[in-house]
């Protein structure tokens, strides 16, 4: 509990070491092991987690309310989702991503699986709808002033 614990804070609090950016680092393997390891359940916890994380910040806690009841609630099952996937099911990659590439590789597969998690947010029917209720506040005409008078150049590769 204690490893954990200190794992947590490692990962939070220490800057980002740089990371090897090639496809097989270590830290992608530890990302790409949490997002297999994560089940729709853990996902929907971990969304419910940033809600309710993101309401603590003034300019929006008016728009939402989490008891402090439910947010130790969400706070507790996070936590074991968490716990469970650095330390079960992705626990030699986080080893490997700590050993190799330090403590940034791990807090940046860490932080790319959360915005993974996250996005599937997006996806949800009603969130779609609440988002394409923006269009009708847009003001086309300034944003076609935007536009190239000649149109788009080709894609590049394109002949």
């Amino acid at each position: 509990m204690r490893r954990l614990c200190l794992l947590l804070v490692v990962l939070v609090s220490v800057p980002a070491w740089p990371v090897l950016a090639h496809a097989d680092s270590y830290a992608n393997k530890l990302s790409q092991c949490l997002i297999r390891a994560t089940t729709p359940a853990d996902q929907k916890t971990v969304v419910r987690w940033a809600f309710a994380t993101m309401a603590l910040d003034p300019d929006v806690a008016s728009m939402a309310a989490v008891s402090p009841a439910q947010r130790e609630a969400i706070n507790q099952k996070a936590g074991d989702v968490v716990t469970n996937l650095l330390a079960g099911a992705c626990s030699q990659p986080v080893q490997q991503a700590l050993m190799f590439e330090g403590p940034g590789a791990a807090r940046t597969a860490f932080e790319a699986w959360a915005r993974w998690a996250i996005t599937g947010i997006a996806e949800e029917p009603h969130v779609m709808q609440g988002a394409g209720a923006l269009l009708q506040y847009l003001d086309i005409g300034k944003l076609m002033s935007l536009m190239p008078l000649q149109g788009f150049p080709p894609a590049s590769g394109a002949r």
